[in-house]
């Protein structure tokens, strides 16, 4: 009886694998074979830095006529080329990096307590803000240094470093930083020019705890034509008014708290 239940088991199963093949011969999708070889040309990283959550998917969406964003900016030029076959207009990416929007060293923070406790950003952002009297600057940990896949962070002396070159603009920095001081700028080595701090303090507070913070003065306004401007006692950039023409060194030059520098 327990051979013959046996047998019965074995030969359900092969009947059901049989309907099972038969049935995947049937109803599988033949998937473009340039999707594999596109794929084949990719970096292969997964990163999401293109809007897609992996390589295959932007291939097969490339491949279907479907709307790229953003192009891959690892892409080789011969995967470049292959995606300009396929779709029939040339996609150029626009280069960006990661940027850190503070400038104060740890020997230019200022504390009001002493933290003890899990040493990462997230953690002591938590715990009275890692007892920093700025409430916007630079923890120190290097989160955003362990999040990027690249390699592309190195901490020093309490601010995170990025290689522009090794940087491919993912975002995960972005993520990874409590405080939202790493941000994604268009990147041209002769351009790149950032307001080196995030806090929204009044400039007297801003003095009190930090010597390279932005106190508002409006300098770098005046002087760039209105690609710099203040709002909420904090200088923002328009990056997208950015030129050669502008007199950047000067700027940097007569900002009074050194707050605006070139990234290189």
């Amino acid at each position: 009886m327990a051979v013959k239940a046996m047998l019965t088991m074995v030969g359900l199963g092969a009947l059901f694998a049989l309907i099972l093949a038969i049935a995947n011969q049937r109803l599988k999708v033949e998937e473009d074979p340039r999707v594999e070889e596109l794929a084949g040309k990719l970096p292969g990283l997964n990163c999401g830095a293109c809007g897609f959550p992996s390589c295959h998917e932007f291939a097969k969406t490339v491949v279907s006529g479907g709307k790229i964003e953003t192009m891959c900016r690892m892409a080789s030029p011969e995967a470049r080329e292959l995606i300009s076959r396929i779709t029939g207009v040339k996609k150029e990416a626009v280069k960006r990096v990661a940027c850190v929007f503070c400038g104060a060293s740890s020997r230019e923070k200022t504390s009001n307590a002493r933290y003890e406790g899990i040493e990462t950003c997230r953690a002591a952002d938590i715990i009275s803000g890692a007892g920093m009297n700025c409430a916007y600057g630079c923890i120190g940990y290097g989160d955003c240094a362990k999040a990027c896949p690249f390699g592309g962070i190195e901490m020093k002396d309490g601010l995170p470093r990025i290689d522009p070159d090794r940087c491919i603009a993912c975002g995960k920095c972005v993520e990874a930083c409590p405080r939202d001081i790493i941000g994604l700028i268009p990147y041209e080595p002769k351009n790149v020019v950032i307001p080196a701090c995030r806090s929204k303090d009044a400039g007297g507070r801003v003095r009190s705890i930090c010597a390279v913070g932005c106190i508002g003065c409006r300098i770098c306004e005046k002087l760039s034509g209105g690609v710099f401007r203040v709002e909420d006692n904090l200088a923002r950039i328009d990056t997208s008014r950015m030129t050669e023409e502008i007199d950047w060194d000067r700027i940097i030059e007569k900002c009074p708290a050194g707050t605006i520098v070139r990234l290189r």
